[in-house]
């Protein structure tokens, strides 16, 4: 069995020697628009609908794959840097916790500040689908005059959602498809590798206005009256939901696509290389799940949406790094590494990239979407040949080394 095991949980192997012909762009009933190459085909909404992407290997229609983009979620990190529903960050929460009885203690001047502060809070949840998305582009991207990839982005320029108005014109999502493999520089931090037929997108966030910096100006004076509070301990995730719906439903997922995940039959998804089940709606009964891998900078973390007979899989990957850059010069302040969490949703999973603290900075951070191929898990015969191969050189060795003799078996450790 020790030979069967690695085999069965055998990493996937992208595909990057493709090079792909020029993809055609199609306007399909005024609101979504349909990239479409040889290996792979891309559907966005082009109607101020909030990002969301399907994709389908060209070859094989029957399953579809779905990211959506939810939202930004500040959430406090004074116990865990990981995403947590009960550590988004209310300000009756900060209240109950740092002030709590010895909010009577206080001056009423003081304590007159320290409850409008909090009352000028926003939401700890800006909803990406209560506003208006602006898709400028497709348009084409070129290298030494040569068409390489196609480019377009999302910018949300209305917000419809009390005190997040700072928010308009500065959450951008920047997307790039590339026909062949393509290198692409992290502002001279770093380099990676774009596959020919993976979305490459960049989301930007600018001036991010922090509900615990609204409290930073009090700190200190609380501190007079033995309330401890620390100082910007928070963060910022992006809430995103991975599905996959049969070739059938899309239709209704494009005229719905609200609702796109109660149309999704996902059983299963791959985290960093385990299986982790999805069927289950976990989300008022449990916490979310952090993952811990540790990577370097430049690489990805990895979820496989589904697999499709055991060789294509679709996935959303992202790198384990942000960058955060001076909104005035454009160069970067600081490379810091993100935080990720997930839990299933009822036939689909929702996925938290948490981004530290940024204060004034432009947050920059990169997932993207595709296919790859999948070696397929080991068949039945091919166990049963391994275990009774395996019984039989064990019985050999043991009647050899009963014979008193010496053997040499080539390839077995």
């Amino acid at each position: 069995m020790s030979l069967v095991t690695p085999l069965a949980v055998c990493p996937s192997i992208a595909d990057t020697s493709t090079k792909l012909s020029p993809a055609t762009v199609e306007t399909l009933d005024n609101n979504w628009l349909l990239l479409n190459t040889e290996k792979i085909n891309i559907l966005f909404p082009a109607g101020g609908k909030h990002p969301t992407f399907l994709w389908w290997y060209t070859d094989n229609a029957s399953r579809v794959y779905v990211v959506k983009y939810q939202g930004l979620i500040e959430y406090f990190t004074y116990d865990n840097t990981f995403y947590k529903r009960i550590y988004e960050a209310v300000a009756e929460k900060l209240r109950e916790r740092f002030i709590g009885p010895k909010e009577n203690n206080l001056p009423a001047l003081l304590r007159n500040r320290v409850i409008n502060a909090l009352n000028n809070w926003h939401l700890p949840m800006l909803h990406f689908n209560i506003g208006r998305w602006e898709l400028s582009g497709p348009s084409n991207i070129t290298k030494e005059e040569n068409v390489i990839g196609v480019g377009f982005n999302f910018t949300l320029v209305e917000v419809h959602q009390p005190r997040f108005e700072f928010a308009e014109g500065n959450i951008i999502i920047r997307c790039r498809f590339y026909y062949e493999p393509t290198t692409e520089s992290a502002h001279g931090n770093y380099t990676y590798t774009v596959d020919a037929g993976e979305l490459k997108m960049d989301l930007v966030i600018r001036h991010w206005e922090w509900n615990v910096d609204k409290i930073n100006d009090l700190i200190d004076q609380l501190a007079e009256y033995d309330i401890i509070i620390p100082k910007r301990k928070a963060s910022l995730a992006l809430w995103v939901n991975l599905s996959s719906i049969n070739i059938t439903k899309l239709e209704l997922a494009k005229s719905n696509p609200e609702n796109i995940e109660t149309m999704s039959n996902a059983q299963n998804m791959i985290v960093e290389g385990k299986t982790a089940s999805v069927v289950e709606n976990k989300t008022l009964t449990e916490d979310e799940q952090p993952i811990t891998v540790q990577k370097r900078i430049q690489e990805n973390y990895r979820v496989h949406l589904a697999k499709t007979d055991g060789t294509i899989a679709g996935f959303f990957k992202f790198v384990a790094s942000a960058l955060h850059i001076d909104p005035v010069s454009g160069d970067v302040t600081n490379v810091v590494p993100v935080k990720a969490a997930y839990i299933s949703a009822g036939h689909h999973m929702r996925l938290f990239i948490g981004y530290e603290y940024f204060g004034n900075q432009t947050l920059e951070h990169d997932p993207s979407l595709g296919i790859e191929k999948v070696p397929s898990l080991i068949s039945l015969n091919l166990v049963v040949l391994l275990i009774v191969t395996t019984v039989a050189i064990a019985t050999m060795v043991a009647v050899i080394k009963w014979k008193r003799k010496t053997i040499n078996i080539v390839g077995v450790r």
